[in-house]
C-alpha cells in the first residue's frame, strides 16, 4: 500500500534480518509441493506467535486489504520479506524460514482451504477474522484477476467434493480441464463459504469475527474501529486510508449463464451466511 501506520522501533520491521530461508519455496507452486502435499501441518509454529491475528475467509474477498492494514498498525510486527505477505507468513507458520518471533502478528491464512480444521488445534490467545464477500465479485474476480491453476487449486481443495459421482469421474479423468472454470469458481467459493459456519460451531465469539466485506468499504468508520477492538489493538482514524472502494461493475460484466450459474451455486450459502454469521450490527 505504500504507507506505514506505526509499526513500532526498527526490530519489529526486521524481516529480512530475521527471515531465512530453509529451502528454495519461492512461489505457491513450490509451496503446495514442499508443504501441502505432506499433509495439514501448514499452521505448525502457530502458537509459538501467541496472540495472533488470522485473517481469512474465501479467496479474493479483501484479506489482503486487512491484513496489510491490521500488520502496518502500531503495536504488530511486520515481519514481511517477500513480494507476496501472505506467503511469507506461511513460509514462516510451516517451519521453512528461520523467523524469532518478536511480538505480536496477523497472518493472512486463506491457502489453509481444505486444511481449515488446523484453527481448532492451536488455542494460544488467536483470534480469526473471517471475511465474507458477496460471490458474484470473488467470482468475477477468480475468473478475471486470478491464475487458472490458483483456481484449480482452490476448487480441488474446497468445491470438488459438491460434484455428483458422474461429476467427479469425469473431472478426474480431463483433469484441469474437466470443469468449466465458471463453475470451479462458484464450487470453490460454495465450499470455502461453507467452513464458516464450522467455525462459528467450534469456536467462541470471542475467537472468531465474520465480517462483510461490502460493510467494511461503505461503513469503515463504524466496522474497521470494530474489528480493532475484537483483536485489542489501539484504533487509529488514519488506518481507513487502506480500505478502498469496491470495483464498480466488474461483477456485472459476467454474462447471464454465468450469473445464473452463480446464484444457484453460490447464493444460498451467501444468503445464510449473511443471515447468521455477521459479527457487526450496522445502525439501520
Amino acid at each position: 500500500m505504500g504507507q506505514t501506520w506505526g509499526t513500532g522501533s526498527p526490530e519489529r520491521n526486521a524481516g529480512n534480518e530475521v527471515s531465512q530461508r530453509k529451502i528454495s519455496v519461492g512461489s505457491w507452486k513450490d509451496y503446495v509441493r514442499e508443504v501441502r502435499s505432506r499433509g495439514c501441518h501448514l499452521l505448525k509454529r502457530l502458537d509459538e506467535f501467541p496472540n495472533s491475528i488470522l485473517v481469512t475467509g474465501c479467496q479474493r474477498s479483501g484479506t489482503t486489504i486487512l491484513s496489510k492494514i491490521i500488520t502496518q498498525s502500531h503495536g504488530m510486527v511486520k515481519y514481511w520479506f517477500g513480494s507476496d505477505s501472505e506467503l511469507d507468513g506461511a513460509l514462516i507458520l510451516a517451519g521453512l524460514v528461520d523467523h524469532s518471533p518478536q511480538g505480536r502478528y496477523c497472518f493472512q491464512t486463506t491457502y489453509l482451504n481444505e486444511c481449515y480444521h488446523e484453527y481448532f488445534r492451536y488455542r494460544n490467545g488467536h483470534k480469526i477474522i473471517w471475511i465474507l464477500r458477496n460471490p458474484y465479485a470473488v467470482v468475477y474476480s477468480m475468473l478475471h484477476n486470478w491464475s487458472r491453476s490458483a483456481l484449480h487449486q482452490l476448487f480441488l481443495g474446497c468445491g470438488f467434493n459438491f460434484l455428483s459421482t458422474k461429476q467427479k469421474k469425469y473431472c478426474q479423468f480431463f483433469g484441469e480441464y474437466g470443469v468449466r472454470p465458471i463453475r470451479k469458481a462458484c464450487f470453490a467459493y460454495a465450499g470455502k463459504t461453507e467452513q464458516a459456519f464450522e467455525l462459528q460451531q467450534n469456536l467462541s465469539p470471542k475467537d472468531v469475527l465474520f465480517v462483510q466485506y461490502d460493510q467494511l468499504v461503505e461503513a469503515k468508520g463504524i466496522v474497521l474501529p470494530a474489528i480493532y477492538e475484537f483483536v485489542d489493538l489501539e484504533y487509529k482514524k488514519e488506518y481507513e486510508q487502506g480500505i478502498r472502494g469496491r470495483s464498480p461493475g466488474k461483477s456485472a460484466r459476467l454474462s447471464r449463464k454465468q450469473k445464473e450459474i452463480v446464484e444457484e451455486i453460490c447464493m444460498p450459502v451467501y444468503r445464510r451466511a449473511t443471515t447468521s454469521l455477521l459479527s457487526i450490527s450496522l445502525p439501520q
